[in-house]
This record gives structure tokens, C-alpha cells and sequence, in this order.
């Protein structure tokens, strides 16, 4: 019990400080550009349980707009974008998402996902992720 308080407390020292710097770097009017003059769109940050329930993953994600426009389709549909991530997140084990090419390929299970609930092809939807915080513990 004691190991678990120390861990949420931890978790939320981290999030107190990664917030405001995600805030920070957003301000500038909702999209910013992670690629020369492509839309982005920050989602609220996500916490779960890892598959083999020993672990957390702790995850910012910003993801990359083919259109800036779809940063409204994606608000319109947070409850199912953060339900399918949630899924997508805690069925993974950390030894499968620690490596670089676990990474890439959990990149493109997102893109996927997202791009199935808003129902566009990716060169017209997300056409990339960025991980701006990325922690298993």
C-alpha cells in the first residue's frame, strides 16, 4: 500500500510539472506546428494500467492533422478517442512498448484507431503521434 502512495504522489508531481509546460508550449492559438505548417492537437494526458497490471504508463500525446479543421471533428469525439486509446494503452506489457520499434508500432496502432472513429484514411486524418511524455513505472 505504502509502495502505491508513493507512486501516485510521484505521478502527480510529474503531471503538476508536465501540464503547465504542455499549456505553455500550446498557447499560441490551439494548433501548433510539430512539422513545417502542420496542425497539431494536444489530448489530455493518460494514465493506465498496464496488461500485466504490475506497471502504469503515464503518456502525453499530441497528435499531427492532414487539416486543422479536424481538431473540431476530434473534440466532438474525445469520449470515443480516449475510450479506444485507453483500451488500445492497457492492453499493451511494458516489455512490448519500451523499445523504439514498440514505440513506432504503438504510433501506428493510434493513428489507426483514431482515424477509424473520425472515418477519414491517414493521409486526410492523424497522419502522425508525438509522445511529449512517455513513462512506465
Amino acid at each position: 500500500m505504502r509502495k502505491h502512495a508513493f507512486f501516485f504522489s510521484v505521478l502527480l508531481a510529474c503531471s503538476a510539472v508536465a501540464l503547465p509546460l504542455q499549456a505553455s508550449a500550446n498557447s499560441g492559438g490551439g494548433s501548433a506546428s510539430a512539422s513545417a505548417g502542420a496542425a497539431t492537437t494536444p489530448l489530455e494526458p493518460f494514465i493506465v494500467n498496464l496488461s500485466t497490471y504490475d506497471r502504469y504508463l503515464q503518456v502525453a500525446i499530441t497528435l499531427q492533422l492532414a487539416k486543422p479543421e479536424l481538431a473540431d471533428k476530434i473534440k466532438q469525439n474525445m469520449p470515443v478517442v480516449r475510450h479506444n486509446l485507453i483500451m488500445l494503452l492497457s492492453s499493451k506489457d511494458s516489455a512490448s512498448i519500451q523499445s523504439a520499434n514498440g514505440k513506432h508500432d504503438l504510433i501506428e496502432e493510434i493513428k489507426d484507431k483514431i482515424n477509424k472513429v473520425l472515418d477519414v484514411k491517414e493521409r486526410d486524418g492523424v497522419t502522425d503521434v508525438y509522445f511529449v511524455n512517455f513513462v512506465i513505472q
